[in-house]
């Protein structure tokens, strides 16, 4: 495709080789003038799918605010501002303003008079500034939606309609979300022109790029885990993800005793705090970033190499979410989990629901990990020998010569000084645990004669008996009347076989494709009652 000079000479600066898949069919499509709703999830190179064609259409000789892009925190929409506007070096009088809660809104209003053609923000302080005239949108050629699940999640639909209503009817729509719930689907119907639906993700499939490990450890231990982790790997950039703030609080300074260059972020701290301490790991100021899933949605830095997650997230597409946020757009990425044995549970939904198998790995012994620190303390010093000036630590050691100590002794005291742990107690125990899972979900009874499935897909698919039916016997070799009580209701449905069947329909039907979705199987509980329902 043909762009402006400028963009192209940008992007090639940007690093870009080819367009990632998102892109590939998000910008041609926008170019032509069409509306669109992407189904993609963070990490796959959105920013640029409608960063681009926007950028190509704008007219930037006018001081009208054209198009309006609208995420669901403060830290995405300045990633996206800063994207666009590395995306935009070369555009002549191109201007880009970024407004959301927590900036003083005197310095948005002296950046809005400047006349940008292109605004990025929060949804409640672009209303706060649509309700002040310092945003005007009847003129609107562009609106675009980043991530609309999470900010219907976090309350804003009522806003989101509200600018939908203040926006010319012909302006051109996109509206990217990693999920389809029902509330995306009305304000597409209520708001865009006919959309393309483009879809990058298989349905809650992960990051074929990102190398998966879990870790069964105490949970007293998973911060003894987490440090071996880190020393052994030694990732450049490392996001750890925890499930409250109170959590994050306590493993980061856990980790800061341990001598672990990290920092945090989570809802509790002002915004100009968690501004600064995103800044200082985008630039590897820190190497580790602690934070919680909604602290961290958005976050958009393509060189983390690990995530890590201390606490096993309750929902699979936080999962999804959180490692994400690594294997970037080519790169490979690690994900590491660590499951005390009331998570396992969760890691067998996750990989259920994902159709994913994440490998068990041992966490490392302590001698491991000191082999690794030593190795990497040689080549530091091998480093500083082949470039330093050593004048000012000759004169030191030649001091401590004449105080009647050997070099061996200055050598090894120095060595003591700097392997010291800090404050942190060691452990040298194997910490690994050996623990399973007692699924009695999908555990059939031997005693019993039948046994009863639960199915997740239902009315809202149109599925029909006949289709569950067709499904069952197209894998095993069943008569259609040992399938019996089939019910099925608006989101899932219910059938029962013989025992005898239980583990070759597991085998066989569960995750094949039935009306195009994936047929999720699982060990259902048996009627108190005869159903009501039609065979």
């Amino acid at each position: 495709m043909e762009l402006r000079k400028e963009i192209e000479k940008a992007i090639e600066e940007m690093g870009f080789v080819d367009f990632t898949e998102i892109q590939k069919q998000t910008i041609p499509l926008l170019l032509e003038g069409k509306d669109i709703i992407g189904h993609s999830h963070t990490g796959t190179g959105k920013t640029a799918a409608f960063g681009i064609p926007i950028l190509e259409k704008l007219d930037f000789n006018s001081n009208t605010i054209q198009a309006l892009i609208i995420a669901p925190t403060r830290e995405l929409a300045v990633q996206i501002h800063d994207e666009l506007m590395r995306m935009a070096k070369y555009i002549e009088n191109c201007k880009i303003v970024t407004v959301f809660g927590g900036d003083p809104i005197t310095r948005q209003i002296y950046a809005l008079k400047q006349h940008p053609q292109i605004i990025v923000g929060t949804p409640g302080r672009t209303i706060d500034h649509m309700n002040r005239k310092t945003i005007k949108v009847d003129q609107i050629k562009f609106m675009v939606l980043d991530e609309a699940d999470e900010m219907l999640k976090m309350g804003f639909q009522e806003d989101i309609e509200t600018i939908f209503k203040a926006t010319p009817a012909t302006r051109q729509t996109l509206m990217f979300s990693a999920t389809m719930p029902k509330p995306i689907l009305h304000l597409a119907k209520s708001y865009m022109n006919e959309p393309e639906m483009i879809r990058v993700i298989g349905e809650e499939s992960t990051n074929s790029d990102v190398v998966q490990h879990y870790y069964k450890v105490k949970r007293e231990n998973k911060t003894e885990a987490l440090y071996r982790l880190i020393n052994i790997y030694r990732p450049k950039l490392s996001l750890v993800f925890c499930n409250t703030k109170v959590q994050v609080d306590e493993l980061t300074q856990a980790l800061i005793e341990r001598g672990i260059n990290c920092d945090k972020i989570h809802g509790d701290l002002p915004q100009t705090t968690r501004m600064d301490v995103l800044k200082k790991f985008h630039n590897g100021i820190i190497s580790v970033l602690v934070a919680t899933d909604v602290a961290a949605r958005g976050l958009d830095i393509k060189s983390v190499e690990a995530v890590f997650n201390y606490d096993v997230p309750e929902k699979a597409d936080y999962y999804v979410h959180r490692i994400g946020r690594t294997g970037r757009i080519g790169n490979v990425g690690y994900s590491f989990t660590l499951v005390s044995k009331g998570e396992m549970k969760q890691i067998s939904e996750i990989e259920r629901l994902t159709n994913t198998k994440i490998k068990k790995r041992n966490i490392p012994t302590y001698d491991k990990v000191q082999d690794v620190k030593n190795d990497k303390l040689i080549e530091e010093m091998t480093k500083i020998v082949e470039t330093a000036n050593f004048d000012l630590e000759y004169e030191i050691l030649n001091k401590a010569i004449s105080s009647k100590l050997t070099e061996d002794q200055i050598i090894v005291a120095l060595l003591k000084m700097i392997q010291r742990e800090n404050n942190a107690a060691v452990n040298d125990a194997d910490i690994n645990e050996e623990f399973e899972l007692k699924d009695r979900r999908n555990k059939f009874d031997a005693n019993s004669k039948s046994v009863r499935f639960h199915l997740n897909l239902g009315k809202n698919l149109e599925l029909g008996v006949s289709d569950i039916l067709d499904f069952i016997r197209s894998k095993v070799t069943i008569e259609n009347k040992e399938i019996q009580d089939i019910a099925i209701l608006t989101e899932f449905s219910f059938f029962t076989v013989p025992s005898k069947y239980g583990d070759e329909i597991m085998q066989k039907c569960n995750y094949g494709k039935l009306k195009g979705k994936k047929a999720v199987l699982s060990i259902s509980n048996k009627p108190r009652k005869p159903t009501n329902f039609r065979r």
